[in-house]
């Protein structure tokens, strides 16, 4: 490992192991090496990293394709390529694990501009604040928006595998038997369960059967080393399995797939959402016209329990003070 030393700190520069736990690796992306030296110096006070600085974006993408990072770190402006577009390629899931944090230093007027470039995995940090980018990585490195994958598998050194190809990405626990899965998962109710079919106590498809029926919405990927089409469809269309994996599996695609699935998973949840919305909308709807024809019948008791009925309805598109008072500050307008 090359170790290059700037004034007075030694920082050590090499191509992130991907299959090192012990590690945090960070891209950094940075056109002014002299800027970029004094980044890394505000970092490696607070925290011990692995890093590679490319001053271009597509010598940033290469290296973003050929390792893990935990995180990106970079400027608005590569001089090859736009940030914006940069972040939007790596996104697309085609050079590696797409929902990779990236943090953009930004100057003050970067930091309006750029704000609708950030997604879910993208934080805009003021130029100079220290603490604010070692934070933004600490709470990366200490997973506190990671979500937590169970893995179900007797074969130890496949285990490990899944392990390593998850665990900078994901929170992650191993079991090695269906009982040992069936405690933890009660205990942590993790996000995803990685699940083997052939466990040496009870089999993975019963163990399946039992998550979904104490929590239909528990995403669960399938591991098999058996190539039966009809099988695989049958847990997932049947048996409520997310998605299915075949052995020898791919480790690399492994934190994708596991994305893949909580994607599905948040679409359902918004879809079932939009529904319950729409009916709660239509019932206020119903409830208003219903007031109305009471009210202009004279109705008085039947309009209020309509009207009672209606804000019952929409209680949870209840206004805010400010929406309310402009409402009442119109209302005395006339």
């Amino acid at each position: 490992m090359a170790t290059t030393k700037t004034h007075e700190l030694t920082v050590r520069e090499a191509p992130p192991d991907p299959y090192t736990a012990a590690t945090f690796d960070v891209l950094l992306i940075d056109t002014d090496s002299q800027r970029a030296f004094i980044t890394l110096r505000a970092i490696k006070s607070s925290m011990e990293i692995r890093y590679k600085h490319h001053t271009s974006g597509r010598g940033a993408l290469e290296s973003f394709k050929r390792a893990r990072y935990n995180a990106i770190v970079c400027r608005p402006h590569f001089g090859d390529i736009v940030c914006r577009n940069w972040i939007q390629m790596i996104r697309i899931g085609a050079f590696g694990y797409k929902q990779t944090p990236v943090i953009v230093l930004c100057d003050t007027i970067e930091l309006k501009n750029l704000a609708p470039m950030v997604d879910e995995h993208t934080v805009l940090v003021r130029e100079g604040d220290s603490q604010a980018l070692t934070e933004a990585l600490v709470a990366i490195k200490t997973g506190e928006n990671k979500k937590s994958v169970l893995v179900v598998e007797d074969e130890h050194i496949a285990a490990r595998a899944a392990e390593k190809a998850l665990e900078k990405y994901y929170r992650v626990t191993l079991a090695h038997d269906g009982m040992t899965a069936q405690r933890l998962w009660r205990q942590h109710h993790h996000d995803i369960v990685l699940l083997d079919l052939m466990l040496p106590d009870i089999s993975g498809a019963e163990l399946l059967r039992v998550m979904l029926q104490e929590n239909p919405n528990q995403i669960v990927i399938i591991v098999t080393a058996h190539d039966a089409p009809d099988k695989h469809q049958e847990l997932v269309l049947a048996g409520g399995a997310s998605d299915f994996v075949s052995k020898p599996v791919d480790t690399h695609l492994l934190p994708e797939v596991c994305a893949g699935a909580l994607r599905a998973k948040k679409c359902l949840t918004n879809i079932e959402h939009s529904r319950a919305e729409a009916s709660d909308m239509m019932e206020v709807a119903t409830r208003l016209r219903a007031a109305d024809y009471h009210y202009e019948r004279g109705q008085a008791a039947h309009g209020s329990a309509h009207l009672k009925r209606a804000l019952a309805s929409a209680r949870a598109h209840m206004p805010d003070e400010d929406y309310w008072a402009s409402i009442q500050a119109e209302l005395k307008g006339h």
